[in-house]
């Protein structure tokens, strides 16, 4: 009898201990669901903002596209609008032709020297002079009735040049050469030299000029291969272009070679 009773107590006694151990399992299997409850909620919390950050990062994307595109398109009209302005119509120039010469106006570049190369017994001096070169530009017209009026005196003035000044230009001629049978048109001008290193003013002095007519295809007037000249007293000789020549003195003289110039056709206003 003892032994029974004493499993019945022991059984009574531990009932309460295994009710505890039962609801505590109870709580220890469900603790594990809770947690992982939580952990899916932090998730999708995480999601959830990961989605609105990705839609904020695109909506400023896309916001920050549309300002550019627009920015690009201002910039292009402004530009457009300034090629617009700034653009230059640039209208052709109508090449002014003579088909005679009277009446035509000219342009003269010219380049030549106060004085010709020396000489010496008919030969070039092995030890020439200094000679001072000018270039410069002027207008002219050969009228009808012969004479030749200076439009325009527009000369350089450059470090190693200084200017000179065309006086008077006297009437202008054709002739045709015994040499080439080739016609050239003749005229002269009063030159005033500037005043030498000394500070002397020189005497004006008489250049002549000299270019072969010539006519292109449309049958216009060309002047080219324009030669400048001077009158030089000679004890003997040959001629120039224009020969030798006594004087009313008797003095022998020929026209020497000081320069060359060239003539390009302009309207009768002097423009070009």
């Amino acid at each position: 009898m003892l032994p029974t009773e004493s499993a019945a107590a022991s059984s009574s006694r531990w009932l309460p201990l295994l009710c505890i151990m039962a609801v505590l399992a109870s709580a220890c299997s469900f603790q594990p669901t809770t947690q992982q409850h939580s952990h899916n909620q932090r998730g999708l919390q995480i999601n959830a903002s990961r989605n609105v950050n990705t839609n904020d990062e695109v909506s400023r994307l896309k916001q920050s596209a549309e300002r550019l595109r627009a920015e690009a398109l201002e910039a292009q009209e402004k530009l457009a609008g300034r090629r617009a302005t700034n653009t230059i119509v640039v209208t052709p120039v109508k090449e002014v032709e003579y088909d005679a010469i009277p009446d035509s106006c000219w342009e003269i570049s010219y380049r030549f020297a106060d004085e010709p190369i020396s000489k010496s017994k008919g030969k070039e001096d092995t030890q020439p002079k200094q000679r001072t070169f000018y270039t410069g530009k002027m207008q002219v017209q050969f009228r009808p009735d012969g004479y030749t009026d200076l439009i325009g005196n527009l000369n350089d003035d450059t470090p190693d040049n200084t200017q000179v000044q065309f006086q008077k230009v006297w009437g202008w001629d054709i002739e045709t050469s015994n040499e080439d049978k080739l016609d050239y048109l003749l005229f002269s001008a009063d030159v005033q030299l500037p005043r030498l290193p000394s500070g002397i003013l020189p005497m004006p002095e008489r250049f002549y000029f000299q270019a072969r007519v010539d006519k292109n295809a449309k049958d216009n007037i060309v002047l080219q291969d324009g030669s400048v000249t001077v009158k030089r007293n000679v004890e003997s000789g040959t001629g120039g272009w224009w020969g030798l020549f006594r004087g009313a003195d008797g003095i022998l003289a020929e026209f020497r070679e000081v320069g060359l110039f060239r003539c390009k056709a302009v309207a009768r206003d002097g423009k070009q």
